[in-house]
């Protein structure tokens, strides 16, 4: 965008300071000489060119005779751009409106992200753009490429600006944790470990998988689920080297939950911390190759490969299979059940449910 217009959606507000600019460079002479040629000082044509200052009526009347372009000329150039921004914010606040009405607001005060108390529109607007950390809701518009989502349902309007919150609520959680930078090779070295941990409960081994991820480098954030967002998990690459791993409790199941974590390591591991949804070929390739690392780290191919074609897929089999691999037996129904060896109500309360819970301190 040019310094001296101003672009939003299709509306485009050109400052009359572009036609200065355009008037200088066509009398090839710096902005210090066209300055004393108008009489006044370079400072005010800088700020002018730069649509940082308005065309009083003393200004137009001095461009009017150096250049033979009328008074009313320069002044309806600005009266157009003045008129122009207006539109533009009037626009804005009514893209904020709508953005709002697409968010549960009742999720922030539920889980101590804001004060509980009565808001009006005007206010959840200010709360959410101080929260958010944003100056306007219509940055949650875009698809944040600088992120590696795990996103089960696509990416409609509402989805992404509802999976944008979640990420910058993480984000701001995550960014300041820690120092260390991401260790890939620590982390690898780590998977086995993770990976037993499915056998614990969730209150054993949730505080641990947060160390020892943190110690590789890797903040792991848990968030409530917020309606419309259509996200299980996401990666993030901070400035200072460190990583970002947000988990939702979107899809409670204990499998879901282990394989959206090992999907999410596998981006991490490697070093794909970019989404393009445009490019559907090139976002689906990386998804795959993630779910193809989450899947055979749960269930090495040549164990499940055996356990499948011996074809019995009852309650005993299943968990006599996950102990001799060393797996919980959530995660072998959740792999049969996406891939239809048996039904998605077969077995269901052999898995687990996990909710993730957001204390004041955290926030």
């Amino acid at each position: 965008m040019s310094h001296n217009e101003q672009i939003y959606e299709d509306l485009i507000a050109f400052h009359p300071g572009s036609y200065v600019e355009d008037i200088i460079d066509d009398m090839n002479m710096s902005q210090k000489e066209f300055a004393e040629r108008l009489g006044v000082s370079p400072k005010t044509v800088s700020k002018i060119v730069n649509g940082e200052e308005s065309i009083s009526k003393d200004t137009a009347n001095k461009l009017s005779k150096l250049t033979g372009i009328s008074i009313t000329t320069w002044l309806n150039l600005q009266n157009t751009y003045d008129m122009k921004l207006i539109e533009i914010e009037n626009q804005k606040n009514e893209d904020e409106r709508r953005i709002c009405q697409m968010i549960d607001f009742t999720y922030f005060k539920e889980h101590h992200f804001v004060e509980t108390k009565k808001y009006n529109m005007p206010e959840k607007l200010a709360a959410l753009r101080k929260l958010l950390q944003v100056s306007s809701l219509s940055y949650l518009t875009q698809f944040n490429t600088n992120v590696s989502y795990r996103n089960t349902k696509g990416f409609a309007e509402k989805s992404i600006v509802n999976s944008n919150i979640m990420l910058e609520l993480a984000t701001g959680m995550a960014k300041d944790a820690t120092d260390n930078k991401l260790d890939r090779r620590k982390l690898e070295r780590l998977l086995s470990e993770l990976r037993a941990m499915t056998l614990q409960d969730v209150e054993t081994f949730y505080p641990v998988l947060k160390e020892k991820l943190l110690a590789c480098g890797v903040v792991l954030i848990g968030l409530p689920k917020l309606r419309n967002a259509s996200l299980n998990g996401a990666t993030k690459r901070f400035k200072n080297g460190s990583v970002l791993l947000m988990m939702t409790d979107k899809n409670k199941s204990s499998d879901i939950f282990w394989f959206s974590l090992f999907h999410e390591l596998g981006h991490i591991l490697n070093n794909d911390f970019y989404s393009d949804y445009s490019d559907d070929e090139v976002y689906q390739q990386k998804e795959a190759t993630a779910d193809q690392f989450a899947q055979d780290l749960l269930i090495p191919s040549r164990d499940y490969d055996r356990f499948i074609s011996e074809k019995q897929f009852d309650r005993a089999s299943i968990r006599h299979f996950a102990e001799e691999i060393g797996i919980h037996p959530s995660i072998v129904v959740g792999r049969l059940q996406r891939e239809e060896f048996i039904s998605y109500t077969q077995f269901s309360d052999m898995k687990i449910n996990y909710n993730i819970v957001i204390t004041p301190s955290l926030c």
